[in-house]
This record gives C-alpha cells, sequence and structure tokens, in this order.
C-alpha cells in the first residue's frame, strides 16, 4: 500500500525518541535425528534426537553452551539475518527453517532489554557444521498435576531436561503450568536449573514441542532424514521424537502416503534386506485419514 500525502507529511513531523527501544536477537534451535550404532549387528541402530549448542566468547555467560544467535541488523530482514547466523556462527547452509516464537521475559538478559526471535531448524546426519557440539536430548517427567477448577483446569508438569555429548552432561529442569479458564488457556513456562546461557533451554522445550505437534499433521519429519530411508527408520524417527512407540498398523495407515518405494534395498546387514523409500513430494494435509 502506497503512503499518503498525509502519511508523509506526519512521518516528516514524527519522532520515536518518547519510545524505550529493546535490542533485538535472532536465536537458532538446530536439530537433528543421528543414529547410534549397537555392539549388536543384527539390531537396527538406535535414533538420538539432537541440538547443536556453542561456546559463549564473551560475557554474559563466557564458556557456556547456548544456542546460536546474533543481535539483528536494520539492513536486513529477520530471515536474512537468521541465514546469516546459521552460516556465520557454525557454517551450516543446508536446513528446514521456520520461525518459532518471541521471547521477551524482562529478565531473560542481564545487559539489557533484549527481545529474541527465535527459529528452529532442521537438518540432518549428512549436513556438515562446525565451532560446537552435537548434544543428545533426554527428558523425564519429575511432577505431574492435573488439578480441576471452578471453570477450568490448571496442568503442572516438571520435566528433568539433560542434554548429553561427551563427557559433558547439561541438566536443567523446567517447570510447565498450563492454566484453561473458561475460554482461555495461558501457559508458562519457568527454568527452575539450567546451566545453558540465558534462557537457551527455555527456547530448545518450545522448538521440541512445535516439533512434536507438527508431526500430527505435517511431513515435517522427512528434513531431519536422509533422502532414502526404510520404513522402520521412519516409524523409529516418530517414536524418538514423540517419547513413545506407535502401533505398526496405526502408524503404517498414518504414513503410507507421505511415501514413495525405491527399486533399492539395504543388504549387506546383521538383518533382512529392506526396501528403500524416499518422501511422496506430493503428499498434502488432506491426504490424512
Amino acid at each position: 500500500m502506497k503512503l499518503t500525502k498525509t502519511d508523509k507529511n506526519f512521518l516528516e513531523l514524527y519522532s520515536d525518541s518518547k519510545y524505550d527501544k529493546p535490542s533485538v536477537t535472532i536465536d537458532a534451535v538446530i536439530l537433528r535425528l543421528k543414529n547410534e550404532e549397537n555392539d549388536n549387528y543384527r539390531k537396527l541402530p538406535e535414533k538420538k534426537l539432537q541440538v547443536y549448542l556453542i561456546k559463549r566468547n564473551y560475557p554474559p555467560f563466557k564458556d557456556c553452551y547456548s544456542i546460536p544467535g546474533t543481535f539483528i541488523d536494520l539492513n536486513f530482514e529477520l530471515n536474512e539475518t537468521m541465514k546469516l547466523c546459521v552460516k556465520n556462527k557454525v557454517n551450516l547452509d543446508e536446513y528446514y527453517y521456520e520461525q518459532l516464537f518471541t521471547f521477551g521475559g524482562k529478565t531473560r538478559d542481564p545487559r539489557t532489554r533484549v527481545l529474541s526471535v527465535s527459529y528452529m531448524l532442521l537438518t540432518n546426519e549428512l549436513s556438515t557444521i562446525e565451532n560446537g557440539k552435537w548434544f543428545s536430548i533426554s527428558t523425564k517427567i519429575l511432577e505431574e498435576k492435573n488439578t480441576p477448577t471452578n471453570n477450568g483446569y490448571l496442568k503442572t508438569k516438571t520435566i528433568q531436561f539433560d542434554l548429553e555429548s561427551d563427557n559433558y552432561t547439561s541438566k536443567n529442569v523446567i517447570k510447565i503450568e498450563i492454566k484453561k479458564e473458561n475460554l482461555l488457556e495461558t501457559k508458562n513456562v519457568e527454568i527452575l536449573k539450567t546451566d545453558l546461557s540465558f534462557d537457551h533451554i527455555k527456547i530448545i522445550f518450545y522448538a521440541l514441542e512445535r516439533l512434536k505437534n507438527k508431526l500430527e499433521y505435517t511431513d515435517i519429519i522427512f528434513n531431519l532424514l536422509p533422502e532414502l530411508f526404510t520404513l522402520t527408520e521412519l516409524k523409529m524417527s516418530y517414536e524418538t521424537i514423540l517419547g513413545e512407540k506407535l502401533f505398526d498398523a496405526n502408524f503404517r495407515r498414518k504414513t503410507s502416503k507421505m511415501v514413495a518405494p525405491t527399486t533399492e534395498y539395504i543388504t549387506g546387514k546383521g538383518f533382512r534386506n529392506s526396501q528403500l523409500f524416499k518422501h511422496n513430494s506430493t503428499w498434502n494435509f488432506n491426504d490424512l485419514d
């Protein structure tokens, strides 16, 4: 829409000096699925969901792990800033991305008021990445309560959130509170314990929740897989992310139109030969049963 003459006259006199201006950053949660080989060659590799973290070079939180991020450049769009950040800091080129959430807690950064526009990035095991480490993600529910109220309910869940790489494990605890009152539902995530920078464990949690939710109605999971895969590998990938076992019949029915068979097979392993499949690029939401 073009500016009118009235708009232009207004802008000539306009000043934003009376408004406080927060700093704004871009933060990127980079996720992948990694095959963990078994000692028993007859068993399929296990899947591990991992997040990529880098060490901070400067205060605050110097030498602590964090997700890659940077302050925005006013000359670039948000997506462009994110791509430059990921390229310059970890040298990652190929990935799926989507904007995740804006985090703006008053005390999330000790320097000043900083808003973080976060992104979720998905890549696969074949992608190269530098200057940090992959951390395997494991979660455990420590406490869970569901309390009815007069007009709704209050659900609370305390989760232990461990990130493990080599000989180091980052132990974190978060508390999720979901309050429903009539038609209004609010969600609050509180960090009870973390050794990551800022509120980055909360941002990682939001990315995992987004990924889990989108598994139900999209084909987003194929961004985490190689071009060719077995149906067993696909099922294991779903189970790793969701943290639960799936019934074979239900899983096959749900994903049957998402994949297309190839003429290739995995051979020479300790288990029987398995046909390889690829993503069906024509799949859409209406194909869900």
